[in-house]
């Protein structure tokens, strides 16, 4: 019967949800905290899920080493009298990016060895860990010469490792496998090796070793069984030189018992020693998926229990020790950065994840070293940084970006190195790179600003001159370039250390309908970074009009700004960009003269844009583009040419409401002298009855301008205030304009009037009702104008007397084509239904905040 712990470990892999799985998780932490004691059977049953191919199997199983290291005390044992033995763990001094590179084996997704026998079977755990960690430390060039696998293995070299086959790999071999032949199999024939090459030698001992791996095991006889195992009889030829190969038939139990010690540590040691040396062991794994697994794990195991890494109790400086064990950590972590290659591109963007999590594991031990090992990682992250191939340069970015953002108390010690390589990344031709790099240079910027104020320049024109460069569709590094030009210039020694601001701002305008959403979204917020920087306008009261006079920082807000912005709400899907551009709009609009910088006719263009009426294309007339469309790709096609197969009808009204509340923030900042000339007339001739959007729109700014009225006259609202108090205090600055569409709205209200909108939906409910009439032979003409009304007596009242006149063969087809005129109908009338709600909701709305 399953235990408890049993099915929550299941649960790691086996979980519908990341919900249920992390739950799992946590719960497996609260078994660690109700049993101490526990704990290398713990790691031992969640470690083999760090091995899985499954992503969200390793995402689990990683919250459940966080879960069960929160409950485990911090490691701080009592200091002896007498130092212990010396440590052979790794430092700085010995790292090099060129050995490493020179004598390490690249890693990859995987080199095809997961298939082949490693010469590590039938040893015992604790042999096994040692074994695989002298593999690793030949990987890396740091103990012996590295030779290719692919081409001499340990295997083919070890005298004592015993090949699983019932076939001579070599026929001078005097060592007899398993058990004798039966007498009536006939012998294979020999191959002569000396007249092979060492190549195809090896390549015979694999398909050897192979072929012993796909051969059942026989079961044990009865007698040669003890507790589960089942021992061959030993070679009597030489009795020490080979053991007998052994067919383990242990239980599950057994199996849980031996896992639990491949994790326990000596009396006086980290707990979690045994565990970190596999986790190193896994981070150089040919397979990609047990390297992320390890990684992740290994990060959170430093997160909780970083301190107590080396210590030992009686030891005589265990500060040290443990500055050592997490320098040894760094130098692997560094050294899997440098040969890891594994990359794949999700979305906008390449996704490391073996690189990624190493880097943040980095940033979790950094924290726990010293200034000097912190300095000392810092060169080893910046030998990777400095190098050709684009993912070595990939992961040393990435490693600084993480080392500088935990470690902020010694900003001053890692700016200047981590600048100069951040700087060279964000010039580099590898979008990814300059990704990178950027995101490096985020938490740098107040330390910056503080400690190297004279190299805000050369930052702030190398963020310039990245922009400039990025000319591709597809280049995500847009988004983070933007975002650090943003952080930037909300720095104010920034903004006064820079005089060119006016002149650069509209270098982001070709970005506002990029292909890629987070670049759409970095556009609107820089600009909003920008756009806070200007003053808002001031007023000098006069006799007639107060005279609005502009910030001069405010110079790049152009009627071309304006176009794009208000342009972005009308084809903008994403919700969050669409609600940040109606922000940026309302800032923009507070800095600028409004009819300084727009003319009658955008007012008029503006609103026949947003009014255009649903499922017909928008105007390419009205259309901005900056820069070389040609060369671009139209992420507002659909949109453009409003394809309501492609897109809702309730998103493009979405985007056609906000624009009307940006139409009338505007009409409400416009001057009143001009204001009934401009507005006036456009808001009219939209509330006239015909298409039922352009109405609604037109509603929809008056409302929106009226309210923006009495709250600039009467300052802002509190929730508690009333409704009476919010629509009706405070006048107009344009009474005669007001009264003039209140009666306007007024007259929409009680107004009955079909639409323009509905002519398809007509005209396919008309052609219906003219396909029935001519199956029943009737040639009476459908009345014109064609009504909802007429179309609904063609199949109710007006279908009796033609289905009774009809003949008896055409009785069922008539049924039939009834039914399809009667769904045609029925959708009009829900059209019909829908626009006059809409438009009478928005013009009472309207009506409302008119008072």
């Amino acid at each position: 019967m399953a235990t408890r712990l049993d099915r929550l470990v299941g649960l790691l892999d086996s979980g519908g949800t990341p919900a249920v799985r992390s739950t799992a998780a946590r719960q497996i932490g609260n078994i660690q905290r109700q049993h101490p004691s526990e704990l290398p059977t713990l790691l031992a049953r969640v470690y083999e899920h760090l091995r899985s191919k499954s992503w969200d199997t390793r995402i689990a199983a990683a919250q459940a080493f966080e879960a069960i290291a929160k409950q485990v005390a911090e490691w701080d044992p009592q200091k002896g009298a007498s130092d212990t033995a010396e440590a052979d763990w790794l430092t700085f001094a010995q790292f090099n990016v060129e050995s490493v590179v020179r004598n390490g084996r690249v890693l990859l997704a995987s080199a095809g060895h997961e298939f082949e026998d490693d010469g590590l079977e039938g040893l015992d755990p604790q042999a096994r860990v040692a074994a695989q960690q002298a593999q690793m430390r030949k990987r890396l060039g740091m103990g012996a010469q590295f030779l290719d696998d692919d081409l001499l293995d340990d295997v083919d070299v070890k005298p004592d490792i015993l090949i699983k086959s019932e076939k001579p790999c070599d026929t001078h071999s005097d060592v007899q496998v398993g058990n004798k032949r039966k007498a009536e199999e006939a012998p294979e024939a020999e191959i002569d090796m000396s007249k092979l090459s060492a190549r195809e030698r090896n390549r015979l001992k694999r398909k050897a070793r192979m072929d012993g791996k796909k051969k059942p095991v026989k079961a044990p006889a009865a007698n040669d069984t003890k507790n589960g195992v089942a021992k061959a009889e030993p070679n009597a030829n030489d009795q020490n030189a080979v053991k007998s190969e052994a067919v383990v038939v242990a239980s599950k139990d057994a199996d849980k018992e031996t896992d639990k010690h491949v994790f326990t540590v000596d009396t006086g040691a980290w707990a979690f020693s045994s565990v970190v040396d596999a986790l190193e062991v896994d981070l150089f794994d040919a397979v990609w998926e047990v390297r992320h697994g390890a990684a992740m794990a290994l990060r959170e195991i430093l997160k909780h229990h970083g301190f107590g890494a080396g210590r030992l109790l009686g030891a005589l400086d265990n500060s040290s020790r443990n500055q050592r064990r997490i320098e040894d950590i760094c130098v692997r972590l560094a050294c899997v950065l440098t040969l890891d290659r594994f990359g794949d591109f999700v979305s906008d963007h390449v996704v490391a994840p073996v690189r990624e999590t190493c880097a943040q594991a980095l940033g979790v031990a950094s924290q726990f070293l010293a200034p000097t090992g912190v300095s000392a990682l810092q060169d080893a992250m910046l030998q990777l940084a400095r190098g050709t191939a684009w993912e070595r340069r990939h992961a040393g970015l990435s490693g600084l970006r993480y080392v500088v953002a935990v470690r902020r108390d010694l900003a001053s010690l890692l700016v200047g190195g981590t600048l100069d390589a951040a700087l060279d990344g964000l010039a580099a031709a590898d979008d990814d790179v300059r990704a990178v790099a950027a995101a490096t240079l985020l938490p740098l910027v107040e330390p910056l600003v503080m400690c190297q104020p004279h190299r805000v320049p050369d930052v702030v024109a190398g963020v310039w001159a990245a922009l400039a460069a990025l000319d591709d569709d597809l280049a995500a590094s847009v988004a983070g370039v933007m975002d650090l030009l943003a952080r930037l210039f909300a720095q104010s020694e920034v903004r006064n250390s820079t005089s060119h601001t006016p002149e650069m701002v509209p270098r982001l305008f070709p970005f506002f309908r990029h292909a890629l959403v987070g670049v759409r979204r970095a556009v609107v917020q820089a600009l909003q970074t920008f756009a806070e920087m200007a003053d808002p306008v001031s007023k000098s009261e006069t006799s007639s009009d107060p005279v609005l006079v502009s910030d001069a920082g405010a110079s790049w807000i152009s009627s071309e700004c304006l176009w794009l912005v208000l342009q972005n709400l009308v084809l903008e899907t994403d919700t969050g960009i669409l609600e940040a551009s109606a922000k940026l709009w309302h800032t923009l609009l507070k800095r600028v003269r409004v009819d300084t910088v727009l003319r009658p006719l955008d007012i008029e263009q503006m609103f026949t844009l947003a009014a255009t009426p649903l499922g017909t294309a928008l105007s390419p007339a009205l259309l901005r583009r900056n820069g070389s469309a040609s060369s671009r790709h139209n992420v507002d096609a659909a949109m453009i040419q409003q394809d309501l197969g492609l897109l809702s009808r309730e998103t493009v009204l979405q985007c056609r409401v906000a624009a009307g509340v940006a139409l009338g923030r505007l009409c409400a900042l416009w001057p009143v002298p001009s204001r009934a000339q401009v507005f006036g007339i456009v808001l009219e001739r939209g509330l006239k009855p015909g298409w039922a959007l352009q109405t609604q729109l037109a509603a929809v700014v008056v409302e929106e301008c009226a309210m923006a009225e009495r709250i600039e006259a009467s300052g802002s609202f509190n929730a508690t205030d009333s409704l009476a108090h919010m629509v009706w205090s405070g006048e107009f600055s344009e009474p005669a304009l007001m009264n003039s569409l209140r009666s306007s709205v007024l007259e929409v209200v009680g107004s009955a009037s079909s639409f323009h909108d509905m002519r398809g939906a007509m005209q396919h409910a008309r052609a219906e009702c003219h396909g029935l009439h001519e199956i029943a032979g009737v040639r009476d003409a459908l009345p014109e104008p064609f009504t909802l009304a007429a179309a609904q007596y063609a199949i109710g009242a007006g279908f009796e007397p033609v289905l009774l006149a009809a003949a008896k063969n055409a009785k069922t087809a008539l049924i039939e084509r009834r039914s399809r005129a009667q769904a045609a109908v029925d959708t009009c009338a829900a059209l019909e239904q829908q626009y006059v709600v809409a438009v009478r909701a928005s013009a009472a709305g309207a009506a409302i905040a008119l008072g």
